[in-house]
């Protein structure tokens, strides 16, 4: 086995995360938040604002 420098096995384990990273955006994609969902969140966080949410641990049944 030939002698690896540190610095050579770091860029060579760089090189691998960019491709596994490269990899897993093609396998799982991100989704995107549609225009509805955007509009619920909208909603949902004023009546968070406003004091209309409950918290779950109130109504959680143990």
């Amino acid at each position: 086995m030939e002698n690896v420098t540190l610095d050579v096995l770091y860029s060579e384990l760089k090189y691998l995360h960019k491709k596994i990273e490269s990899l897993e955006q093609i396998l799982i994609p991100e989704a995107a938040a549609t225009q509805r969902d955007k509009d619920q969140l909208e909603d949902a966080l004023r009546e968070h604002r406003q004091g209309k949410s409950v918290k779950f641990s109130d109504i959680r049944k143990d």
